[in-house]
Parts: structure tokens; sequence; C-alpha cells
């Protein structure tokens, strides 16, 4: 199987965006959830009622893993999360993530030769 790539952008200010290249399509899985800001009341009959809020769903943060990344790949992603910078992710398929990254674990295959790292991080949607 081919490696794919998907096209990042950087926000250069509100609803502006610049190429910045691409990333590979992550190793594993992604699961990304949406929970609902509803919240439920009991009522004084003992029924329930429904509450819902103007904002009425949310995207949770989701993770991404990489297998056998460059250091150069590592760097990008540091310099995001160093920077603060809100990117936009268009996948193989065209879905669109907003937001931005907000942590990132690296591991260290030692003993490998040449060296190879692992990479797993978390982005925050934004919209």
């Amino acid at each position: 199987m081919a490696l794919t790539y998907w096209d990042i952008y950087l926000e250069q200010s509100v609803d502006t965006w610049a190429l910045d290249g691409e990333i590979p399509r992550p190793n594993m899985d992604m699961e990304t959830t949406r929970l609902s800001t509803m919240s439920k009341t009991k009522l004084a009959d003992g029924s329930n009622a429904f509450i819902t809020p103007e904002t009425k769903m949310v995207k949770e943060p989701f993770t991404m893993f990489f297998a056998d990344v460059t250091s150069a790949f590592r760097e990008k992603i540091r310099n995001y999360m160093t920077n603060g910078d809100k990117v936009k992710i268009i996948t193989h398929t065209g879905e669109i993530f907003e937001g931005k990254f907000i942590s990132m674990s690296r591991v260290w295959l030692t003993g490998v030769a040449p060296d190879e790292y692992d990479l797993q991080v978390t982005f925050e949607q934004t919209d």
C-alpha cells in the first residue's frame, strides 16, 4: 500500500489559509468524538427535562499516531505547538480538521538502525 499524504494549511488571518506542505496519513485508526452539550434535569413530578444550550455539540480532541517519522516531521509538529498555530488538515478523502496540536509524545525505537521514531499527537478541533 502506498503512503498517502494530507495537505496542511496555516491560518494567516481569520479564514485566510496558506498551504504549509503535507503530513503523512496516520498509521492507526483515529476516533473522532462529538459530545452533546444537552443537560438533563429532574422535574418535580419525576420526569426528565432536557435543556439544550445554543452550542448543541462539541468536538473532543483526538489522537493521531505516526510510525517511523523523520526529525523534520517532528520539528514541524513541534513548531506548530510552540507558535500556537491554528492549522487546517485536509485528508485524502476531503475531510477537514481545523484546530491546534496540543500534545506530542514520541517513542524512540532504540536498537534499530538507522534510528526510528514513532509519534503520537493530540489534535484539538476549534471549529
